[in-house]
């Protein structure tokens, strides 16, 4: 008997959010999903990605910056199931990634941090393995 995958779950409330993961710098708005990564059905726990849109004020967005590591690679793509904007998901293709373990709470401790171009504004995109 096959189960369907459960739903993504959305929200804007800040509160959860920092139940599943840890803010260096405070935003003043956020935007997240949680969905199912890959493909369920086997025995054993589920793997699963949050993606999440982080508004900052200018100075708190600098601050935020001056503390993540370059990871000097290309902005990966993100399978975010058609939620982000189309704009904000254009805008990624020229982001700057960044290391994202200033964000890890256990069981997300894999993923990336990008910086939209000439914003405030950063996709985080953390997963279990």
């Amino acid at each position: 008997m096959s189960q369907a995958a459960a739903p993504a779950k959305t929200g804007t409330d800040l509160d959860s959010l920092e139940q599943m993961v840890n803010l260096p710098q405070r935003p003043a708005a956020v935007q997240w999903r949680k969905a199912l990564r890959g493909r369920g059905g086997g025995l054993g726990p589920t793997d699963w990605q949050l993606i999440a849109v982080l508004e900052y004020p200018a100075a708190e967005a600098q601050a935020l910056v001056s503390t993540l590591k370059p990871t000097g690679l290309a902005a990966p793509g993100l399978d975010d199931g058609g939620w982000l904007p189309e704009a904000t998901r254009q805008s990624l293709k020229s982001a700057q990634a960044y290391d994202a373990s200033a964000f890890y709470r256990p069981p997300l401790q894999e993923g990336t941090v990008l910086h939209v171009p000439g914003s405030s504004t950063f996709v985080l995109s953390l997963f279990t393995m």
